[in-house]
């Protein structure tokens, strides 16, 4: 309802009255379409947010890395909370084996006669998909490379460490023997018994946090080995370990069992399709 006092009589006012109403309506009106100061907000939602390192972090850092990624809160927060477990915590080259291949040539080999079965990053993923790799190729013997560090291991756990970095894999029957590209790091536990609780040590965040943070390059992402090995991994109770490994170990059979059963119907599936 309007306030009854602010009204005047247009037709008894004086012309500086009908001004001064109008001005004091105006006034009002002002007041009251203000908009709330939300500054802090704004500033809150637009501005990133920041931490700082200290010049003795940086220092006494062993890759006296530059680029702020690097020391991520994320990356303090995570070994704040490992250390809060209780245990002592090595690195991975104390658990295992840890090793990448140089870069080579690739001298492609028609078929198995002539070559050995190659793999790379994007093979891996499909095998654990499909059953299949991506594509058959065979690494020729005649490379001038030294094949013995490119041949992958039942026993060994693969971690990508190039473009798409720190995926972890198993390496099945099927595939041991086989050469693989140099972007994939080689881990060979010192105790096979513990390959379980390694592997899904590594895949948890708290490994790929620490692998991520190595992150570096220009145009494509990479990791060293020797960043991979630097990963450190808490050094439970040797029976909790070994526990965790048999887990792993059953997973590990049960989905092998699913990849050869999907390569069965794949097979299947293409049989009926070329019979007509």
């Amino acid at each position: 309802m309007p306030n009854n006092e602010n009204l005047i009589d247009p037709v008894n006012a004086s012309f500086d009255d009908q001004i001064g109403a109008v001005l004091k309506a105006d006034e009002t009106s002002s007041e009251q379409l203000t908009m709330p100061d939300h500054a802090d907000l704004i500033s809150k939602l637009t501005t990133p947010s920041g931490w700082g390192v200290s010049v003795s972090d940086i220092a006494t850092q062993s890759g006296k890395r530059m680029d702020a990624e690097h020391y991520d809160p994320a990356v303090m927060e995570n070994t704040a909370q490992l250390s809060a477990l209780g245990v002592p915590l090595a690195p991975l080259a104390d658990f295992a084996d840890v090793s990448l291949p140089s870069m080579f040539t690739r001298i492609w080999a028609q078929d198995s006669k002539y070559g050995i079965p190659y793999l790379n990053a994007t093979d891996l993923m499909s095998y654990f998909a499909l059953g299949v790799p991506a594509q058959e190729r065979y690494l020729s013997r005649a490379s001038n490379v030294k094949m013995a560090p490119l041949i992958v291991k039942k026993e060994m756990i693969l971690v990508t460490c190039s473009g798409t970095i720190g995926r972890v894999f198993d390496v099945p029957p099927d595939l041991d023997g086989w050469a693989g590209t140099h972007d994939i790091v080689r881990i060979t536990p010192h105790k096979p018994e513990l390959k379980g609780f390694l592997r899904a040590y590594l895949a948890s965040s708290f490994a790929q946090i620490q692998i991520l943070s190595h992150t570096h390059g220009g145009q494509i992402d990479h990791v060293t080995g020797d960043q991979v090995a630097s990963c450190m991994v808490p050094r439970l109770d040797y029976d909790a370990m070994l526990k965790i490994s048999k887990s792993a170990a059953k997973a590990d059979k049960m989905r092998s069992n699913g990849v050869k059963q999907m390569n069965n119907v794949l097979f299947d599936l293409s049989g009926i399709i070329n019979d007509g």
